[in-house]
């Protein structure tokens, strides 16, 4: 999106709070969010690439929204009902864990987006960001704020993982990483789910839905040997084990030049600091802006603060 698009990219490292509570272990998940970003190709001259803490407008607009969501919405939101579902207490659930989807809006709403892309399984959270806008501009009779949609790919806007269950996550443990070792990526495809009723390489498949031959369709850019692969499982001529070792030797080739980048940023951080803060610059003028308009709506500039010419 970046090519075509205005586009603001940011490391939510407040968010992170609501579940990392070590500095060191903050640190190091954030450092290597930014470099993953980078060496994956983000371009801070095509987009405004920033840390969600080095702009403080994020966290006092989120204060301010909060006054227009009610509790009993907040606790349908999903995180909140997930972890109850897992045995968590509501005691055990930190305060920022049960806001974040007001951080989240205020995320979003500050630079005042038509769309935002993301997972299917943030669908809920850009609607509650809409209903917290409208009941803004409709509380105030104004149109501050513009109601994004949610841009999610049909492709790309849920990715099962290699348990072939849930949702890919890192959480969950069901990941295919991209900058870890070679070895560990290796053991992760090999261990990938694949058809469970297959048991023998001479019985026929089923790809479709066959979480091996998604992520043959995504990274694998040998097209017609992914075709030559799917027709072989269907046919029961191929076996498991060589569909995941062509998969690794695809994984390689789509990620060979990003791992070298990664190295050479992370080799260089003074260029990496650089960036952010550049980028956090130009995130804090329109932030500020949107903070200025919304304290003029709401009434907290007045009188008493605002300066007269």
């Amino acid at each position: 999106m970046q090519d075509s698009h205005d586009t603001h990219y940011f490391v939510a490292d407040l968010h992170a709070l609501t579940t990392i509570h070590d500095r060191d272990q903050l640190e190091k998940n954030v450092t290597g969010v930014v470099l993953d970003y980078l060496a994956l190709g983000l371009d801070p001259e095509k987009c405004v690439f920033f840390r969600q803490s080095d702009v403080s407008e994020h966290s006092q607009l989120a204060v301010v929204l909060a006054n227009y969501i009610s509790y009993g919405q907040m606790k349908r939101m999903h995180a909140y009902k997930d972890k109850l579902q897992v045995g968590a207490s509501e005691e055990s659930i930190n305060m920022g864990l049960f806001n974040y989807p007001i951080l989240m809006a205020a995320d979003i709403l500050l630079y005042k987006p038509y769309g935002v892309p993301v997972g299917e399984d943030q669908r809920q959270h850009i609607e509650l960001t809409r209903d917290i806008a409208e009941n803004f501009n409709k509380g105030y009779k104004t149109n501050t704020f513009p109601l994004p949609e949610p841009l999610i790919s049909k492709e790309a806007g849920r990715i099962v993982g290699t348990d072939g269950e849930r949702k890919m996550s890192k959480s969950l443990g069901n990941i295919m990483g991209i900058f870890d070792d070679e070895k560990i990526i290796e053991k992760q495809i090999m261990s990938c789910f694949t058809d469970p009723n297959r048991k023998k390489a001479t019985d026929p498949g089923r790809v479709e839905g066959n979480p091996i031959f998604i992520y043959h369709d995504f990274i694998n850019d040998k097209k017609q040997e992914v075709e030559e692969l799917k027709n072989r499982y269907r046919d029961g001529t191929v076996g498991d084990v060589e569909v995941k070792q062509k998969l690794i030797e695809a994984h390689r080739r789509k990620f060979a030049m990003a791992r070298t980048k990664r190295a050479q940023l992370e080799g260089d951080m003074e260029v990496v600091k650089k960036i952010l803060a550049e980028g956090a610059e130009k995130a804090r003028k329109i932030a500020g802006q949107t903070l200025d308009e919304v304290y003029r709506v709401i009434g907290e500039t007045n009188q008493l603060n605002r300066s007269f010419n």
